[in-house]
């Protein structure tokens, strides 16, 4: 069993972990909203292909509202938030 002070600790690293991943992913999207605007406003282009990577864009977008909750004092310690930010993340990273 952990002690009071290695839990403190834990919750501290899970914290700044939660953080760190939320700040990246919204620095992302500061890249991807601009993005998924101009693709809407442009109707996907000449033959609308561009319309194919909307799907994608948006869901990277949707990563701000998961980023957007880690900040509350309630969700600062959830590590399924950690999960699902570093997942995106990671696929954020890959599409890029």
């Amino acid at each position: 069993m952990l002690g009071r002070s290695a839990t403190n600790r834990y919750f501290k690293k899970l914290k700044i972990t939660n953080w760190t991943i939320s700040t990246l992913v919204i620095f992302t999207n500061i890249y991807f909203l601009p993005f998924s605007f101009v693709i809407i406003k442009s109707t996907g282009g000449a033959f609308g292909y561009v319309l194919l990577i909307l799907p994608i864009s948006l869901s990277i977008n949707l990563l701000l509202i998961t980023a957007g909750m880690t900040f509350k004092t309630k969700f600062k310690n959830s590590v399924g938030l950690l999960i699902v930010n570093g997942l995106g993340f990671l696929q954020n990273n890959i599409k890029l």
